[in-house]
């Protein structure tokens, strides 16, 4: 199977309901009380979405021969009034899931939590970024290497001096563990595959609409 396989469909909410609705055909309705989502495509071409409900509760879709199955995972958050974003890439078949939360203190901080798991594993491991700053354009910047580690750029404030700091860690897809900060010269070696958000390909294109929706109760 390739892309070209994959039928037109679109993945959407109405009153927190999560649905997926293939062209010409009727929308089904996969879970309530959903607050945010978002989907990927894995190497074999399998649809999987990743869904965060109004308890805070991780459930993951996984499409088996035409038939949604639904698996409840764990327990990520107790209260998700501040998740202002959720997104989901498939690396070497591990689910990274990476949320924001905006700091009710400030306009422009953030805190990003970073969740893998298999769907063969669901042990959930969790990963927290503090004090992200946002860019006039971003809150922060993915890509791929060239051995499948993900490259996390992100700017934070100095408390002394104020000033803007460019900060990157890489994910290593092997050992499933963050490498300690690194400077952007350092990580230069790293030759990107993907710039910014577009991590995965075409495939990520497919979701791009469901990011720019916003999220309420």
């Amino acid at each position: 199977m390739n892309n070209k396989d994959i039928k037109p469909f679109y993945i959407y909410t109405d009153k927190n309901s999560l649905y997926i609705k293939n062209i010409n055909e009727q929308a089904e309705k996969l879970a309530s009380n959903i607050y945010a989502y978002s989907a990927n495509i894995d190497d074999n071409n399998h649809i999987h979405i990743c869904g965060l409900d109004t308890k805070g509760k991780l459930t993951h879709f996984s499409n088996d021969n035409g038939y949604w199955k639904k698996k409840i995972i764990h327990k990520l958050f107790n209260n998700i009034k501040n998740i202002k974003d959720m997104r989901l890439y498939i690396v070497n078949n591990i689910f990274n899931i990476f949320i924001v939360e905006k700091y009710p203190i400030s306009e422009n901080l953030y805190k990003i939590s970073h969740f893998n798991f298999t769907s063969n594993n669901y042990k959930v491991y969790r990963y927290t970024i503090n004090n992200i700053y946002k860019d006039n354009e971003y809150i922060y910047k993915l890509n791929i290497d060239e051995l499948s580690n993900i490259i996390f750029e992100y700017k934070s404030s100095n408390v002394s001096t104020r000033d803007l700091c460019e900060n990157a860690i890489i994910f290593n897809s092997v050992s499933r563990k963050w490498i300690t900060q690194i400077s952007l010269v350092k990580s230069s070696k790293y030759k990107i595959k993907n710039n910014s958000h577009n991590i995965c390909n075409i495939k990520d294109d497919i979701f791009e609409y469901c990011y720019s929706m916003r999220y309420k109760l």
